[in-house]
């Protein structure tokens, strides 16, 4: 047992073994969970898309009752997440990608998680996938199209991250475990 004086109050103050290892859990906790949460803290909040000029773009089924206009692109971008699941970004109907289109996302998603970006040609009956890419600092390039991926730092991303981790569960559960042993070690029984 570790002992101490507190000269100013005059009072004693004791450490047991385990609470000098329940505070080494908190505190190596906080620095673990920091570490982690900054790297996972990437989220995705944009991306523009640009056909090049000598891509040929998509087409809708041309009827002599629709306007010329009306046959460009309805271009859709599509996230798709590691787990299978799909973040649909909506569509820019009767559109050109030659001048650049943007998707703004309204909350930033961590990039961690998408394994991929599908841009397609939404139709009624069955949508054709032009191109899917994966996420890269510098911008992507495929299929005559530009893609290119704003990100930013978010503490909102980091904290969802790290708590969905398997190490983050263990973390937590252990920080919680070892400031109870803390609490109920103050009190003496």
């Amino acid at each position: 047992m570790l002992e101490g004086e507190n000269v100013g109050a005059g009072k004693v103050f004791s450490f047991t073994g385990l609470q000098a290892v329940a505070w080494i859990v908190v505190i190596g906790s906080l620095l673990s969970c920091l570490c982690i949460a900054v790297v996972k803290s990437k989220g995705l909040t944009s991306i523009s898309v640009k056909a090049h000029e000598q891509t040929v773009e998509p087409v809708d089924h041309r009827l002599m009752i629709i306007k010329k206009e009306e046959a460009l692109p309805d271009y859709e971008l599509i996230l798709i997440k590691n787990d299978g699941d799909k973040v649909r970004l909506g569509a820019k109907p009767n559109t050109s990608a030659k001048e650049g289109l943007v998707w703004n996302l309204s909350e930033a998603i961590p990039v961690h998680e998408i394994s991929s970006i599908r841009l397609q040609d939404q139709d009624k009956l069955v949508s054709d996938a032009i191109v899917e890419v994966e996420i890269k600092d510098a911008g992507v390039v495929g299929a005559g199209y530009e893609f290119q991926f704003a990100t930013e730092r978010s503490f909102d991303v980091a904290v969802t991250a790290f708590f969905s981790t398997p190490i983050g569960i263990a973390i937590s559960v252990a920080f919680g475990l070892a400031v109870l042993m803390i609490i109920f070690g103050s009190f003496s029984i």
